[in-house]
C-alpha cells in the first residue's frame, strides 16, 4: 500500500531523466517492504540492500538530477544573453556611431555658418567695390570726353581760320605792312584764349589719365573680391554637400542598422521562447522538448526520489514505514533550489533615426558690365557739348 502511494507520486516522472532507475528502485523497495513483512523485521540481508538503495539515491540520482538542473540553468542564461547582446549592440550603435555622426555633422554645420556668414561679408565688399567702380567709371566717361572734344587726335586740336582776319583791311589801298599789322593785331587778341583753353586741356587730360588709372586698380580690387567670393561659395558648396551626404548617410545607415537589429532581436527571442517552453512533451533523455518541461520533471523525479529516501532512513532506523511517516516524508520535502530562474524578455529598444535637414547652398557672385571709356565717344561733337554718365551704362551717343 505504502509502494502504491510512492508510485503514484512519482508517475508524472516517467518520462524523465531519472525514469528507469527510479523505475528500479520502486521494484527494489517493493521487494523491501515484502520481505520485511513476511519476516516481521529488517534482516541483515534486507538492511545491505537498502543502505545499497540509499546510497544509489544519494551518490547517482541526486548529483544526476542537479547536475541536469544546473545545465538547463546554464543554457537558459546563455540563451538570454543572447537577446542581451543584441541589444548591447544597437545601445552601442547609437552611442557611438550615431553620436559621432552627429558630433561631426554639428563640426561641419559650424563651419558652414561660419563660411555663410564670411560669404555675406564678402559679397557686401564686393558690391561696395562695383559701386565705387561705376561712380568713377562714370566720372572718367565725363572727365575724358571733354578731354577728347577739345582734341579728338592728337595735333589736331582747336583750330581758328585766320581768313577773317584780312576782313577789314584793303590791300589795294593799304600798304602790305598796314594788313600785317592789322592781322598781328587779331592774332595777338586769341594768344590768351588758346593758352586758357591749353591749360584746359592739360588739366582735363591729367584727371582723365588719374581716373583710367583709379579705374583699372578699382576693376582689379573688384575682380580680386569676385575670386575670393567665388572660393569662398564653392567652400561652402563643398561643405554642403559634405553636410548633405553624411546626414543621408546616417539615415539610411540607422535605418538599416534599425532593420537589423529588429530581426535579429526577433531571432534571438524566438530561440530563446524555444529553449525556455512550454512545449509539448518531448523525450528528456534524447535531449528534446524544452527547459520548462525538463524541470516540471526533475522536480517530480526530485520528490519521489526523496520520498524513497526517507522511507529507506526509517527502515534502517526503525525496521517500519507507515501511513503515518509517509505523510510526514512528504510535509518535509521540498524542490524549490530546482526551480529555473527565467529572465524577463526585456522590451524592444526603441530605434533612433536622426533627421538630417539639407542645407542649402549659395550662388557664386555675379560680376554686372560696366562701360569705361576707351575709343573715341562720338564721330562728330556733340550737339549740346559733353554729356555726364549718370548711371553704369553705355550712353546712346558711345
Amino acid at each position: 500500500m505504502r509502494v502504491l502511494s510512492i508510485m503514484a507520486a512519482s508517475a508524472a516522472a516517467n518520462d524523465g531523466l531519472m525514469a528507469a532507475p527510479l523505475k528500479a528502485l520502486q521494484t527494489q523497495l517493493a521487494m523491501v517492504e515484502h520481505t520485511v513483512k513476511a519476516a516481521g523485521k529488517v534482516t541483515p540481508g534486507v538492511y545491505e540492500t537498502v543502505k545499497k538503495m540509499k546510497n544509489m539515491v544519494e551518490q547517482v540520482i541526486e548529483p544526476a538530477i542537479v547536475d541536469a538542473h544546473n545545465a538547463d540553468q546554464e543554457l537558459i542564461y546563455v540563451t538570454f544573453k543572447e537577446i542581451v547582446a543584441e541589444d548591447t549592440q544597437y545601445r552601442s550603435f547609437v552611442d557611438t556611431v550615431i553620436a559621432e555622426g552627429w558630433k561631426i555633422l554639428n563640426s561641419t554645420k559650424s563651419k558652414w555658418t561660419t563660411c555663410g556668414v564670411d560669404v555675406e561679408v564678402l559679397k557686401s565688399r564686393f558690391s561696395e567695390c562695383l559701386d565705387h567702380r561705376d561712380s568713377l567709371v562714370q566720372h572718367n566717361n565725363t572727365v575724358c570726353c571733354q578731354e577728347y572734344a577739345m582734341c579728338p587726335h592728337d595735333g589736331d586740336c582747336e583750330v581758328v581760320k585766320l581768313d577773317q582776319a584780312h576782313v577789314g583791311c584793303d590791300y589795294k589801298s593799304r600798304h602790305p605792312e598796314e594788313c600785317v599789322a592789322h592781322a598781328q593785331k587779331l592774332i595777338s587778341s586769341l594768344k590768351g584764349y588758346f593758352q586758357e583753353q591749353d591749360e584746359r586741356f592739360e588739366a582735363l587730360h591729367e584727371q582723365c589719365t588719374k581716373f583710367n588709372a583709379a579705374v583699372k586698380a578699382k576693376v582689379a580690387e573688384c575682380a580680386y573680391l569676385q575670386e575670393a567670393v567665388n572660393a569662398k561659395v564653392a567652400e561652402v558648396l563643398q561643405i554642403t554637400e559634405e553636410i548633405n551626404g553624411g546626414g543621408q548617410k546616417m539615415m539610411n545607415d540607422s535605418k538599416q542598422r534599425c532593420i537589423d537589429y529588429k530581426i535579429g532581436r526577433k531571432t534571438k527571442e524566438a530561440q530563446y521562447l524555444s529553449v525556455a517552453g512550454p512545449c509539448e512533451q518531448g523525450d528528456y533523455a534524447s535531449g528534446n522538448g524544452c527547459v520548462m518541461n525538463r524541470e516540471a520533471d526533475r522536480r517530480n523525479e526530485w520528490e519521489s526520489t526523496q520520498l524513497i529516501k526517507c522511507m529507506l532512513e526509517h527502515y534502517c532506523q526503525g525496521g517500519k514505514f507507515d501511513e503515518e511517516l509517509l505523510e510526514k516524508c512528504k510535509k518535509e520535502i521540498h524542490s524549490c533550489h530546482l526551480v529555473i530562474d527565467y529572465p524577463r524578455v526585456p522590451e524592444l529598444i526603441p530605434c533612433e533615426i536622426p533627421e538630417c535637414e539639407s542645407c542649402p547652398g549659395c550662388d557664386e557672385c555675379l560680376d554686372r558690365p560696366y562701360y569705361q571709356y576707351q575709343t573715341p565717344c562720338y564721330a562728330g561733337p556733340p550737339a549740346e557739348g559733353c554729356v555726364a554718365v549718370e548711371k553704369p551704362e553705355c550712353p546712346g551717343w558711345c
